[in-house]
Formats: C-alpha cells, structure tokens, sequence
C-alpha cells in the first residue's frame, strides 16, 4: 500500500520538518510504502529514509498560508495520484506512538481536543451565511481538527478540490471563514459528506493537555506570532 504523507513548511515552520519526519520514520505506517510530500518555499535537508519529494509553493502571510493548504494538493494532483492514500498532517506535529491501518479508510476526520467535554454551544464554526463553510451556531454537528486528516487519494482529492473552490469563493466576496481551512473543512465533513473515519483526540494531542486519551500524534507547544512570519 502506497501512504502519502503531506507536509506543508514555509518559512520558519521548515526547523519542524525533520523532527516530524523522524517521529514518522519510527511510528507512522510502518507496513506500508510511505512517501513525504513536502510543501516548501525553502531549499530544505530532509533526513530520511523513505521517499520524498520537494514540492515548491510561495509563502503568503497569515492566514493565507493555512487557508490555501487545500489549494497546494489541488495544484499538485498529478503528483499525489499515485498514491492509495494520502494524510495531511501539520508541520509542528509528533508522532509518539504506532500508527497504523486503524486510520485507513475514505474520508478520515480528527475529532478536535479543545472541544472535548464540551457543549455544541462552545464550537467555533464559521456562522455568517455568506460564507461557503457556514455552519449553524445551534447545530449538533461535530467539530473536526485540522492538523490531521487524509483518506483514500481519490476521496482526498476530491475534498481538496471542493475546499480549494469554496474558499475561491468566499474570497472573491472578501471573506475569510473564522478558522480558515479547518472551517471549511467542517463545514465539508457536517454538511457535504460525512467522513467514514472518526479518529480520536489521541491524533492531534496537545502537548501540554492532560486528555483521557492516548497520546499518539502531539501538536507541539510553541509560540504561534513568531512563526506566522
């Protein structure tokens, strides 16, 4: 089986990259052909093993550069297709533990850890109507993280394209949804299709939480200002 892991790193989210792959090279699909798709502005030194491919994009600030993520994969479709899946996962992320096979499946979600235990009320979901990822305030749709998700390729890039046209969308009208990506990508996986894979909290753990959950891939602690740069 053919597993693409995606990687986007501009500017100083490039010092993440090795230490990310590293943690991948010891505990990510380890039964499986695995291939780093990394997404750079930056001539970068990448300690690895495994495949990988350099895969050039322009930094844009803050938030473009995580709002058009789904624009990058759209972009270099013909570059992913030969993969039988494809995870995207955050650049200043660690993999702790073995990851395997149980995340397998056609559209894959993360339930996100800051909205554990709590009400629908709580959820931030983007609830202008304008906007191509409304959702409503009042809904019981779950909440989705963005820092890890994937799929088979064909559903992935599917869903990348959708995400890519909506964004176009409410950009063309001078609105960016209030979580960027991660709002359109809800809105896809609540109103669009649903995803055939709930993963748990466990894949994308805060570093410093204390979740009743295993730790399995960790978003690291670091200070976001300095490097939205």
């Amino acid at each position: 089986m053919k597993i693409g892991l995606l990687i986007i790193a501009t500017n100083k989210y490039t010092d993440f990259i090795n230490n990310l792959i590293e943690s991948a090279d010891e505990y990510f699909c380890n039964n499986h052909e695995v291939t780093y798709f990394i997404f750079t502005n930056k001539d970068v030194s990448i300690n690895s093993k495994r495949n990988y491919k350099i895969l050039k994009i322009e930094h844009e600030d803050w938030p473009y550069i995580t709002l058009k993520r789904y624009y990058y994969f759209s972009n270099y479709e013909k570059e992913l297709q030969d993969m039988d899946y494809l995870f995207y996962s955050d650049a200043d992320m660690k993999f702790v533990a073995p990851i395997g096979d149980e995340i397998l499946s056609d559209r894959v979600v993360t339930t996100h850890p800051g909205f554990y235990n709590k009400l629908h009320n709580h959820y931030t979901f983007e609830t202008r109507r304008e906007s191509m990822a409304f959702i409503q305030s009042n809904s019981s749709h779950k909440y989705y993280a963005g820092g890890f998700n994937g799929g088979s390729v064909s559903e992935f890039l599917k869903m990348s394209k959708t995400l890519k046209n909506n964004i176009e969308s409410d950009l063309s009208r001078g609105i960016v949804a209030r979580w960027h990506d991660e709002s359109h990508l809800n809105h896809y996986y609540n109103i669009i299709t649903k995803p055939t894979l709930e993963l748990s909290p466990s894949y994308c753990y805060a570093e410093s939480w204390n979740l009743p959950f295993e730790k399995k891939i960790l978003a690291l602690d670091k200070n976001h200002k300095e490097y939205r740069i």
